[in-house]
């Protein structure tokens, strides 16, 4: 298939050897000669789409990493025509090599195994990233509109690139409007949640609600915010329905939802991070202009990750300064030594792709039983003596389940006599060899009901609390 560059008129060859990857609604190719760039061919070009793209390719937003040689927007750099009929059929972009979608980092078991070095602190800078180059498009006048985990390209440094951007919502030099028909439910805001998004006027406060979602995402190892455990009647309810209602779990929420058991805590984020993931999720349900902007989310994570320190058993650990304890060194040992920022060490051997063994848990020895005792659950002597031991302990087994007060009753009196022997034996053969012994006052004396009420009941306790561990650990 032989295409003409729109610029010069210069022919492109694109052979099947060639093609990258395709969809529904176009193929892409790579160019031969231009490693730099990608071409996209649709497969049933229209006119419109062919204005909406000839607009874009003459008014490109600023591109804030440009000048380190990264497209941080995959925007057209030329037009595809074909050479009949003249009318535009795709566009040149640049090609964003050797990258990762964000779903495949945010998930941890994705990251383990196509880029286990990427720690906490590049998943923040992925996110800062991000909120730059949407800031950019802002700026330009841009909606992104389909906001989600599959149109932003991420490399091993943490640079971003966002395509699909002929999906994107622009408006030409005449003042007409090129909608985003399109969008993810998982990532369109509460109030467009079941519209007919073909109709609608996209605007950046819808834009952040998605921006919101996909930080927290990076951040938060692959939870959605609107995700948690359903506490109410009925079948749990879509995860559409919960960004409808507002029903943001790891804030205040109603009460029907808690966080997902197998999500970090909330408590991991910045302090200042969690404040406006808060404002967006709730506040901003009510009003949507009050969600943080791009330019908020920027300032918020570059102060984040300044704030992140290094774990002192694991170099890879990062977490903020605000945590006392390294929050992926308990989550690894809570997942039974699974560590989604694993060490070199373990990068070395392999250690990061094993599944953890399953291990048994006991539980504490039970007593065997059928219907009535007849054995004791200590263990036995043998001799006549150790029978007559045994029985004389199941007796008392069986008293104490008949009437427990008569247990503690012996109990506390068999702590008295202990305390009352020992106290005489200290009167009379102790008082001349420990001074401090005089000081025991006589039960008549001044104080002395209140010392031996107290005797009473320390050695009531003690008697108690010997017996019963004497029957636990033997």
């Amino acid at each position: 298939m032989q295409l003409l560059r729109y610029s010069n008129q210069m022919p492109l060859e694109f052979t099947p050897e060639l093609k990258l990857g395709g969809g529904g609604e176009g193929v892409i190719y790579r160019v031969r000669g231009e490693r730099s760039q990608s071409a996209k061919v649709y497969h049933k070009p229209s006119a419109e789409q062919g204005d909406k793209l000839l607009a874009m390719f003459k008014h490109p937003p600023d591109d804030p990493m440009q000048d380190i040689g990264h497209a941080s927007i995959a925007w057209p750099v030329d037009l595809l025509t074909s050479p009949e009929t003249n009318e535009i059929v795709g566009f040149l972009m640049p090609f964003a090599s050797d990258t990762f979608r964000a779903m495949d980092l945010f998930v941890p078991r994705s990251r383990l195994e196509k880029c286990p070095l990427f720690t906490y602190q590049y998943l923040h800078r992925t996110a800062r990233n991000i909120a730059a180059a949407m800031d950019a498009l802002h700026a330009s006048g841009v909606v992104v509109g389909d906001v989600n985990e599959s149109n932003m390209l991420v490399t091993r440094e943490a640079l971003a690139t966002m395509v699909d951007t002929d999906s994107f919502q622009i408006r030409d030099s005449s003042g007409k409007l090129y909608r985003c028909g399109v969008g993810k439910p998982e990532f369109t805001p509460p109030e467009l949640q079941g519209f007919n998004l073909r109709e609608v006027n996209r605007t950046p406060e819808h834009d952040r609600f998605g921006l919101a979602a996909l930080i927290f995402q990076l951040l938060m190892e692959g939870a959605h915010p609107f995700s948690g455990q359903y506490h109410g009647e009925g079948d749990p309810p879509s995860i559409e329905s919960r960004i409808k209602e507002g029903e943001f779990p790891f804030g205040n929420a109603s009460g029907s939802y808690s966080p997902p058991p197998n999500a970090p805590s909330f408590e991991i984020l910045n302090p200042a991070l969690r404040e406006l993931f808060i404002t967006c999720f709730q506040a901003g349900h009510v009003n949507p202009a009050k969600r943080p902007s791009a330019s908020q989310w920027y300032v918020a994570l570059q102060a984040a990750e300044s704030d992140l320190k290094k774990c002192r058993k694991n170099s890879q650990h990062r977490y903020g300064a605000h945590l006392k304890r390294c929050p992926w060194c308990e989550r690894a040992e809570k997942l039974g030594g699974r560590d989604y920022f694993p060490s070199r060490l373990a990068l070395t051997t392999g250690a990061h792709l094993k599944k953890p063994a399953l291990k048994q848990t006991p539980l504490p020895a039970v007593a065997a039983s059928s219907g009535r005792r007849t054995s004791h659950s200590y263990v036995k002597r043998s001799g006549s003596f150790s029978a007559r031991v045994n029985d004389l302990l199941d007796r008392w087994d069986r008293s104490m389940a008949d009437t427990p007060a008569r247990h503690v009753s012996f109990c506390a009196f068999a702590g008295a006599l202990v305390l009352g022997a020992i106290r005489l034996a200290s009167n009379r053969y102790l008082l001349s060899m420990h001074s401090w012994m005089k000081t025991i006052p006589a039960i008549t004396a001044p104080g002395g009901l209140r010392f031996a009420v107290a005797s009473l009941a320390c050695g009531s306790f003690a008697a108690l609390f010997a017996m019963y561990t004497w029957r636990r650990w033997n």
